[in-house]
């Protein structure tokens, strides 16, 4: 027989792993969260470096005349035309690979769209119709207000999304 001191102990050793196994779990969905949100911003930041690496290329061809290349940019890659390396760009594709791991960035040609694969796509929310597979498209859009006055350059996205790991 046991005492009943010793079986106390039992209870509260047990109690102990119940609550540790809940804040862990608890912290645990917090981090992932967390990791989620820190994605999300190096996106972003990836989108702004090469949004302004392509306003400076359709200005810099703008002062030498370049206007046919300036009108052939929403056809190229904007990794290329930016000149901007990223370790998590993988290239230029015919259509989408099956196999691309999220996190990283491709060109498909067929489309003419950059393509972002997320990781984590627990609060990415878009119309399923729209989004292909969790992936996110890009466009480059030359904006000008006449023949040879160009006003800009953006990457808008191709359908709509909201991603918000932390409200």
């Amino acid at each position: 027989m046991i005492p009943v001191s010793r079986q106390r102990n039992y209870l509260q050793s047990g109690l102990y792993v119940v609550i540790a196994g809940i804040l862990a779990a608890v912290l645990l969905e917090r981090l992932l969260t967390y990791v989620e949100a820190a994605e999300k911003a190096a996106m972003e930041a990836t989108l702004s470096q090469l949004h302004a690496s392509l306003y400076a290329r359709v200005a810099f061809l703008a002062l030498r005349g370049e206007y046919e290349a300036i009108d052939a940019l929403p056809r190229r890659s904007p990794f290329a035309t930016a000149v901007m390396q990223a370790a998590n760009y993988r290239g230029e594709f015919v259509g989408v690979p099956a196999d691309v791991e999220g996190g990283n960035w491709l060109y498909d040609r067929v489309r003419n769209e950059l393509v972002y694969v997320p990781k984590l796509k627990r609060y990415l929310v878009a119309d399923p119709d729209d989004l292909s597979s969790g992936h996110l498209r890009f466009r480059v859009e030359v904006q000008k207000s006449a023949k040879y006055a160009y006003t800009g350059v953006a990457l808008r996205p191709v359908t709509a999304f909201r991603w918000d790991p932390i409200q």
